[in-house]
Order: C-alpha cells, then structure tokens, then sequence
C-alpha cells in the first residue's frame, strides 16, 4: 500500500515526466506546434499526451510552458539523433540488431501476458469507493502534502547555447541593466515591454504560482532563497536569460483529500489491481509444484563473473 501511495505522491508534489511519444508529420490542416527542419511535432500530439495523464497533473503540466518547451526541444533533438541514426544504417550492424531482436522479443512478450493478465484481473468501475478513499487519506494523511509554491514574474531575454561570445555579453548586459531599472522602477511595464516570452509578457511577466519541481532548473535554488518582492541578478538558462522577481510564496501544507483524490485512486486501483495478479500467479504456478534445482542454480551463478 504504502509504496503505491509513495509513488502516486511523487507524481502529485513535482512535475510529471512526459511520455515519450516520437515526433511525426503534422497534418497540412494546421501547423506543427514545433519543427526542426523537416521534423513536427503537431498539437494533436501535444492534446493526446495531456488527455492521457490525470486532471490536476494535466493542469501543472499546462501551466509550466517553459517545462513543456524544454520537452519540445527535447524530443525534437531525440528524433534528430534517430534520422542521423538510420541514415548511418546503425540498426544494421550485427550487435545492434541482436539488440534490437532481443529487445523486440521482450516487449512483445510483456505486451502479451500484461494485456492478458488484465483482461483476467478487470478491477468494477467503482473501485475504491469514497469510504475506501477517505480510509486510505487517513492512513497517510502525514505523507499528503503540498509543495511549497513561489509566484514568479520574470523578464526573458532568449540567447542561444551556443551563441558566441559577443552575442551572450550584449545579451547579458542588457539583462543587467533591465535589472537595475526594474529595482528602481515598474517591474511590470518593463516586463510587458522588453520580456521576450510573449505569454508571461503579456501578464507583467507573470508565470505562475508553482512548485520549484515546475521551475527551469537553474532557477530554483535562487527562487528559493527570495523575499516576496526581491528581483535577482539575472539567470542564465539553457534558452536565455531570465531576470526573476518573487510577487508572493507559500509554504508547504497538508493535502485535502479533494486534491488528492485522482492520485490516491490511481494508486488504489493499480494496489487492488498487483494483489488479483499475485493471487492468479500463484494458482498458475503454485510453489508447492514449483521446483528449484539449487546445486544447479549456484552452479549457474558461479560461472558469472
């Protein structure tokens, strides 16, 4: 119970890790939300990866766009390595493809008795009930938090990687004077009118009330050190450079069971759902008729280094 409630808590209190869905051709009725020459993803992508996960994960996962950037530019650097990848006929060398052959061979395995297995081990739709639910709060309400949140307004001046040298001292500079006027000034309007992320721009540069798991890495540890109403040195991210001021924080405080609730019922069910497998397992392969040949079992084991 308790690992599954862990891990279902892991996934409310930070940011969820996007499934891995391979970049494709957008459909000529509308266009790639991004591309890398002839590389798209589409926003039917996008939509289909946000439906599959949970409600208020969705909602985290909508409101840190630069997280779900950073996964853009990700996955389009991954499905450029893989072209490179076939263009080289990598695939095609001997210790490759045995790889790839054992690998194939495994997954459709696992794909078959999993998909069996659930249709054996079908758990009712009603499945936990509301008393099921307010009885597994209880038993972990201590482990049932909120994550601290910071609401953070920036000023974004984007500077490539591997810009060169001048290009990133001008970049900086100017990132530096924006903080000195902003400490003296109206952080909103200078947002409004030089930040170049247009989304949080448009808002004062405004992007959000979130957890630090939902904040670009480099960023974190400076937010977290802020008084409400401070504004930092400017920050170098993989994108640019960000000059960040705190507008307000709280603290990290218990969970409702209302926030809880899809997460909870999610790790209930796939509990429920572990425990009917184990029991059908056992009757397949009762361990009274199961046996061990342990001299050839140590045998076995000797023989790896």
């Amino acid at each position: 119970m308790h690992s599954a409630i862990s891990l279902a808590l892991t996934v409310f209190m930070s940011c969820s890790t996007l499934a891995q869905a391979a970049p494709s051709p957008a459909k000529d009725s509308e266009s790639p939300v991004a591309n890398l020459g002839s590389i798209n993803i589409s926003a039917a992508e996008v939509q289909q990866l946000l439906r599959a996960m949970p409600e208020g994960e969705r909602a985290k996962v909508k409101s840190n766009r630069e997280g779900l950037e950073n996964w853009l530019r990700q996955r389009l650097a991954g499905e450029a390595l893989l072209r490179d990848a076939q263009r080289k006929k990598w695939a095609e060398r001997p210790e490759v493809k045995s790889r790839i052959d054992a690998a194939v061979k495994e997954t459709t395995a696992r794909i078959v008795t999993g998909s069996y297995l659930e249709s054996l081990v079908k758990l009712p739709a009603g499945f936990p009930s509301d008393a099921e639910l307010r009885a597994a709060y209880e038993r972990n309400r201590s482990q049932l938090n909120v994550a601290p949140t910071y609401r953070v307004a920036q000023i974004f001046l984007p500077v490539a990687l591997d810009a060169d040298g001048a290009t990133i001292a001008t970049v900086r500079s100017k990132a530096a004077e924006l903080t000195k006027q902003s400490r003296a000034g109206d952080f909103a309007a200078l947002a409004k009118e030089h930040s170049q992320d247009a989304r949080s721009a448009s808002k004062g540069g405004e992007v959000g009330n979130l957890p630090l798991a939902q904040l670009l890495p480099e960023t974190r540890e400076i937010v977290s050190s802020m008084q409400p109403n401070q504004i930092s040195e400017p920050v170098r991210s993989a994108s640019g450079f960000h000059v960040l001021k705190l507008l307000a924080s709280q603290p990290a405080r218990p969970a409702t069971l209302e926030e809880v609730k899809p997460t909870l019922q999610a790790a209930l069910r796939e509990q429920r759902q572990q425990e009917l497998v184990n029991e059908y397992l056992s009757k397949l392969a009762p361990s009274s008729e199961v046996k061990i040949d342990n001299a050839a079992l140590e045998a076995a084991l000797q023989r790896v280094n």
